[in-house]
């Protein structure tokens, strides 16, 4: 015997009030970034090259210019096939792949005998993603002369091959269709600087110091939340619990 109209039509009616109760795995978009900020500084640990090492120990100081460079990885996309290019300088330590919700540092120094400080760019592609991202840095030998410069980028969807003459576009070119991007000299004021697109956001510090420091994060924009790195979104959503009321 076929299920009669009046019992099949609750049966619809349930189904659609259950499926319209169920919340969907997404990020609300107005999550304030200082959440965002306050749980990667929980979450976000060392990987394997910085295991049981502090950024500045990473530095070889028996040279007196030397730069360490560390990059957090707020998103869901791993950052894989580093490439280096050095200008001045040459690599101590290399670079390495990065996973979400995980720190790696590298680090370089200047030449042997020479009066040049260590400059170059160094990217990593974000797996899946298809795109580039891209650091330039330059910590002078000569502060009288030369500026401390970084410069943060990203190249197009499409785009994953290293580019070699991307620090000298970087250093004192402008943007294109292939790579945009934003620079600062940290000589006088070191405070952030950010470099943002549709998706992402990178956010950077550097010291005017002989043995420089930066310091990058990269993170979803803040219209992209569903791209964070699944340990950030899960302790983002993740309620606290309820205090404990004190018996009198």
């Amino acid at each position: 015997m076929g299920v009669q109209f009046p019992a099949l039509k609750t049966m619809v009616t349930v189904f659609l009030l259950l499926m319209g109760n169920m919340s969907p795995v997404v990020m609300k978009s107005s999550i304030p970034l200082r959440k965002v900020k306050m749980v990667a500084s929980k979450v976000v640990t060392p990987g394997s090259s910085l295991y049981g090492v502090a950024l500045k120990d990473l530095a070889d100081t028996s040279y007196n210019i030397t730069c360490t460079l560390q990059v957090e990885n707020w998103i869901r996309y791993r950052l894989i096939v580093p490439s280096v290019q050095m200008v001045y300088g040459v690599v101590t330590t290399t670079p390495i792949a990065i996973e979400p919700a995980k720190r790696e540092a590298f680090a370089v120094r200047k030449t042997s005998d020479t009066a040049s400080g260590v400059a170059g760019s160094v990217s990593w592609e974000l797996e899946k993603a298809r795109r580039r991202f891209v650091i330039m840095w330059s910590v002078p030998d000569n502060f009288n002369s030369f500026g401390y410069w970084m410069g943060l980028g990203m190249t197009r969807e499409g785009l994953v091959d290293p580019d070699k003459d991307w620090y000298g576009q970087m250093y004192s070119g402008s943007s294109d269709g292939d790579l945009t991007f934003t620079r600062k000299d940290f000589s006088y004021n070191t405070d952030s600087i950010i470099y943002s697109n549709d998706k992402f956001e990178v956010e950077g510090d550097m010291t005017n110091t002989q043995h420089a420091q930066i310091k990058i994060v990269i993170r979803p924009s803040s219209n992209n939340w569903k791209d964070l790195a699944p340990k950030i979104r899960r302790k983002l959503k993740k309620k606290p619990k309820p205090a404990r009321q004190r018996d009198n």
